[in-house]
């Protein structure tokens, strides 16, 4: 399985500690089990690592946190580094590019794709296995992380599944409701959007190809502003026909 992590937010919320040269993602903010202090990058990566996952790992980033990946985690990682800005869909269309053209991954490989500043339990994790089992037993080409919500939020999207189950099939999306919406998404059984998808690496592929036909992973790079400036949610999500979602229980 290839794990991509996103990572190219600014952190503006903890400005001036973090800008876009130092985001949240880098700053040594936590405690670790080892003692000392991590990072929010280095905790998701060693949660990774200690999880029973077996994946390898891919950032999707751009040139001005490259080098704070390097210096945090070392050099044995993949990295992918977007030639400018233009959100999520082109980011994770160009690391999955990356993915088959470069490090030459089957069209059957299962690829999941993670926020890298999450600050999460190790359940995260199993629950990114079973998601990528569903996408393995092809259950539906794109299959999502719901969380389950503890109160009404206008902060996150909405996943509406059709029924309960291990893996459901999605009715639905609603992003940002009201607080009345809210409450009333939850009385129908709905779900946090996670922010994780999960599917095959030909499924992505072959979307990138509409966009671009590249015959190497540099003429595509050089192209990338040729890809719309959309998230992967708008773009992909909610376009396709066979979307299943998995519940996270934790937070």
């Amino acid at each position: 399985m290839q794990l991509i992590l996103l990572s190219g937010g600014s952190g503006k919320r903890l400005w001036p500690l973090s800008n876009d040269a130092r985001s949240k993602q880098f700053l040594p903010l936590l405690k670790s089990p080892a003692g000392g202090m991590e990072s929010m990058i280095q905790r998701v990566v060693r949660q990774i690592r200690d999880s029973s996952l077996d994946v390898e790992l891919t950032f999707a980033t751009n040139a001005v946190q490259r080098d704070s990946i390097i210096n945090q985690l070392g050099d044995g990682l993949g990295i992918v580094t977007e030639p400018q800005r233009r959100d999520t869909f082109p980011a994770i269309a160009l690391a999955c590019s990356y993915l088959s053209m470069e490090k030459h991954c089957s069209d059957d490989e299962v690829v999941v794709v993670m926020p890298c500043d999450v600050f999460t339990e190790d359940g995260y994790f199993s629950t990114i296995g079973r998601m990528a089992q569903a996408v393995s037993e092809d259950l539906a080409d794109i299959v999502l992380m719901g969380i389950s919500p503890d109160c009404p939020s206008e902060k996150f999207g909405y996943i509406v599944p059709e029924c309960e189950g291990e893996v459901m099939r999605v009715l639905r999306f609603t992003e940002k409701p009201s607080l009345d919406k809210a409450t009333m998404l939850i009385g129908q059984g709905a779900l946090w959007n996670g922010g994780v998808f999960s599917f095959r690496l030909g499924y992505l592929r072959k979307l990138v190809d509409r966009y671009v036909q590249a015959e190497s992973f540099s003429e595509l790079r050089g192209r990338y502003g040729e890809f719309p400036k959309i998230s992967f949610d708008y773009e992909v999500v909610e376009k396709a026909e066979s979307v299943a979602v998995v519940r996270y229980e934790g937070v």
